[in-house]
Formats: structure tokens, C-alpha cells, sequence
């Protein structure tokens, strides 16, 4: 049986209570991060994610990935944390607000609440 991470765990359940009645998802699991996209400044310092191998049922809410901008300092983190683990090849567990969608691209994607490395 593998031994589970307390720091994701904790992680997880204060992300949960923090997120409260929001239409909250989660990625179905953790994944690597298979592309982290960042455009210029006229979109907001949006980034977007995409997770490599996620189940098909995972992407039923979000099948274009998900997205955050940067324009705060905890955005900032959560991008920051997003790289980290993408350059570290280490698998992240997201949870997304479904309903919040972004007007820049035509595709479904849902906002980042929070991101939880394995």
C-alpha cells in the first residue's frame, strides 16, 4: 500500500473547505502537466494547463485544461507551483471552478482553486 502524502492530503481538505458551495471539480486524480501555456499581457496573464493522460471522465468538465491569471500574488503562487512541478515531471492534483469558463478562447476550461502536488 503506498504511504500517503500528509502535505497533499492536508492540502486537499483545506481546498475543499476553502472552496466551499462553488461548482468545485477536481482533476480526477494526479497527472503530470503535459503543456502550461502563458500568452502576453493582453490576456490578463492568463496561464492554462493541460494534463497528460487524464481519463476521459475527468475531462468531462473540463476538456480544454485550466486556466488562472496572474494578477494576484496567490495566482502568481499557484503558477509558480504549477512550473515547478511541470519542470519536476511531478503529477498534480487541480481543483477547478466548472462554471468559471474563459472568455479568451472558444474551448471549455474551468478556473484553477487550487493545485496540489503529489
Amino acid at each position: 500500500m503506498k504511504k500517503m502524502n500528509i502535505n497533499a492530503l492536508v492540502a486537499g481538505m483545506l481546498a475543499l473547505v476553502s472552496l466551499g458551495a462553488q461548482a468545485t471539480v477536481t482533476s480526477g486524480g494526479y497527472y503530470k502537466i503535459d503543456k502550461l501555456y502563458t500568452w502576453a499581457d493582453y490576456t490578463d496573464n492568463v496561464f492554462l494547463i493541460t494534463l497528460e493522460s487524464q481519463s476521459a471522465s475527468a475531462q468531462e468538465n473540463c476538456p480544454f485544461g485550466y486556466w488562472l491569471d496572474k494578477s494576484s500574488t496567490t495566482n502568481g503562487n499557484i503558477f509558480s507551483a504549477a512550473l515547478a512541478a511541470y519542470h519536476a515531471n511531478t503529477k498534480v492534483l487541480i481543483y477547478a471552478d466548472e462554471t468559471a469558463d474563459w472568455s479568451g478562447l472558444r474551448s471549455k476550461e474551468c478556473k484553477i482553486k487550487s493545485i496540489v502536488s503529489e
